[in-house]
């Protein structure tokens, strides 16, 4: 069979501006440790990716392990690659932002490493053609995927030990497939076995994974570097006189193309199901389970771009990116680094990890997006455009305080931006059914040892989480009318379970367009909405006798700060009539408040979601929801209402 030649690399990112102690701990767990043992062994070729935050958070923290990333790269051990800087998925920006993306990471890499990088790692692997001119352009000339892609696009399962050209529109770039199998191997199996596996694969064994899994997964530190499977990994390669490790561009420029392949629109297996519905994901494991392993290629699931249509969240996020990016004044430094760092991609979907379910993650893009369009520095007033591009005009009101974005899908307010603090206060993410939910269990007892990869994770949660498996029944905002017959109580207001026929929160509301005010307008309930520096005030006009509700739903930095006069907004509240509400936030230096021209019970709760993680099961204060509840409203009866934000500056 001949020699095998390991292309091994490693792929590292953190989030941008994720938590300092977090990134601090991954450093010491995983990414110094692996280029500390792997500095043992000089001819030990690999290569590697570290996202460009990740990069300037080394470079700023650790500087021992980024002089020791030098010293390695400038004596031809590891080759660097590259991709977007903050991370973003490539085929979800517009071309120019890919383009700013990648040679912004090529450029850090050459001043600091004194390499070009020619090869680039593409996030999440998500490969659409569309982005193979635009990486030919910044001199990318080969990019790693998954064997996954290749088998999608017909590749023979015999004929994945090498790379393939592939092009789009006559633009060329090579592609090389990382082995699944190898991928769930290391550094799980047993070290002597993987090098034996390596051994027998003949051409290129193509293995390029994620470095927190060399120590930063739970149980992996202490495998990979206490009982030294790393070490014992490379000198078992080493000892085998069938295998040679070498960097892709030196294996690229030396062995020829297996031929031309077209990957279709697709990213690593995974992706595919979790970017479903969950019913439909759980449908697609089912027929998956059914098929003879080859031909589990062809039930392959949605596109990474559907996480955009199930997540209403993430698509106001990425969607807020791509009406900034077409705003671009081009000549406007903190405006172009606001924008790219808004594009990072954790915050946009959601697999095993936390993802879109980590407040941080979205608060961080939102801080850029709102940073994006202070640099614009907007008139104000209102707007009207479908920037959502959802095919109806949206309405926006510009304040010096505060950008605030109405929805017609239930005239609802779906984004609150305190532009001094660059925080978005409806923020809040939605309690839905996701398709691990069904293996959620009871917490017991753990048992049994040995190290396990995330995939194999057992699912169990206390008490309180399973209390919280909760399924709303609209997107949460904020002003959500609510018709409701029958009983309202903090019970069913928290399980969603009351009595509403019609429910106003996902009926599409008539839109009137004026300069200083807007108006909604329903079968049941019209609003007029106009606003000052401060606050917005709402208009309700009930059209039948009804007893009527106003929700909503605020999302703030840390909900256990957040006080109720002077009590935790961090409990379930019911509290009498009144004609004001206000909340008192720390982390905003900011009282908001609820007033209105009637009196007001109020129903709230803490909304928390319950979602998979790589350690298990994560209860996640997301917000408060909150139901002003106005009783029987005669036909015709108005509803004066005023959210506002006096900020203590």
């Amino acid at each position: 069979m001949g020699k095998t030649s390991l292309l091994l690399g490693v792929h590292s990112h953190q989030p941008v501006d994720n938590f300092d102690h977090i990134v601090l701990d991954t450093i010491a767990k995983s990414y110094a440790p692996f280029f500390k043992t792997m500095n043992k062994f000089p001819d030990f070729k690999f290569s590697a990716h570290f996202s460009g935050w990740l990069l300037e958070f080394i470079q700023k923290r650790d500087k021992p392990l980024f002089a020791l990333m030098r010293e390695m790269s400038e004596r031809g051990q590891v080759e660097w690659f590259g991709g977007g800087y903050y991370e973003p998925i490539l085929a979800s920006i517009p071309s120019r932002d890919r383009r700013a993306q990648i040679n912004k990471l090529s450029d850090f890499i050459e001043a600091h490493f004194a390499q070009r990088p020619k090869g680039l790692w593409l996030t999440e692997r998500v490969w659409d053609a569309s982005i193979v001119g635009d990486l030919s352009e910044c001199g990318v000339e080969y990019a790693i995927i998954d064997d996954y892609h290749l088998l999608c696009a017909g590749a023979a399962k015999d004929k994945l030990n090498g790379w393939y050209m592939t092009e789009s529109g006559g633009k060329t770039i090579g592609v090389f497939p990382i082995s699944q199998a190898l991928r769930y191997q290391a550094p799980f199996w047993d070290c002597e076995i993987v090098a034996d596996n390596i051994a027998a694969i003949g051409g290129a064994a193509i293995l390029f994974d994620d470095g927190e899994k060399f120590g930063a997964w739970p149980g992996t530190h202490e495998w990979v570097y206490e009982k030294l499977w790393l070490e014992k990994f490379i000198k078992a390669v080493l000892e085998r006189g069938s295998i040679e490790t070498a960097r892709y561009g030196d294996y690229k420029s030396s062995v020829a193309p297996i031929g031309l392949i077209y990957p279709p629109e697709v990213a690593y297996a995974e992706m595919g199901e979790w970017s479903l519905d969950a019913l439909d994901a759980l449908r697609l494991e089912e027929i998956a389970h059914r098929l003879p392993e080859a031909d589990r290629r062809f039930a392959r699931g949605a596109t990474w771009k559907n996480f955009l249509v199930k997540y209403d969240e993430s698509a106001r996020i990425h969607r807020k990116t791509l009406a900034l990016s077409a705003k671009n004044p081009q000549n406007d430094p903190a405006f172009e680094e606001a924008l790219l760092k808004a594009q990072c991609n954790d915050c946009l979907w959601h697999g095993v990890f936390g993802g879109l379910y980590l407040p941080n993650l979205r608060d961080a893009a939102w801080r850029y997006i709102i940073a994006a369009e202070n640099a614009l520095k907007p008139k104000n007033g209102f707007y009207y455009e479908d920037w959502n591009l959802d095919g109806y005009a949206e309405a926006k009101i510009v304040t010096d305080s505060f950008i605030a974005d109405f929805q017609r899908k239930g005239a609802a307010l779906i984004g609150l931006c305190v532009r001094s603090a660059k925080f978005n206060l409806l923020n809040t993410l939605t309690r839905r059914f996701e398709a691990y939910h069904g293996k959620i269990k009871k917490q017991e007892s753990a048992g049994g040892g040995g190290v396990k990869t995330i995939h194999e994770a057992t699912l169990s949660a206390n008490e309180e989480a399973l209390k919280h498996l909760v399924v709303d029944r609209y997107v949460r905002a904020g002003f959500i009318d609510h018709i409701i017959d029958g009983e309202f109580n903090s019970d069913n207001f928290f399980a969603q379970s009351f009595d509403e026929k019609k429910p106003l929160a996902n009926a599409i509301y008539e839109i009137e367009a004026a300069q200083n005010a807007v108006k909604f307008s329903s079968d049941r309930v019209d609003k007029t909405i106009v606003a000052n520096n401060e606050s917005i005030v709402v208009t309700t006009i009930v059209k039948q006798k009804a007893r009527y509700a106003q929700e909503h739903n605020f999302h703030f930095a840390d909900l256990s700060q957040v006080t109720i006069g002077g009590e935790s907004a961090d409990q379930f509240l019911t509290l009498p009539p009144s004609n004001k509400l206000e909340f008192f936030d720390p982390y905003l230096d900011a009282t908001i408040a609820l007033r209105s021209d009637r009196a007001f019970v109020v129903l709230a709760h803490p909304l928390y979601t319950v979602s998979q993680s790589e350690s298990g099961v994560d209860l996640t204060r997301q917000g408060i929801a909150i139901a002003l509840d106005f009783g029987e409203i005669e036909k015709g009866g108005a509803i004066e209402t005023t959210l506002e934000i006096k900020e203590n500056r």
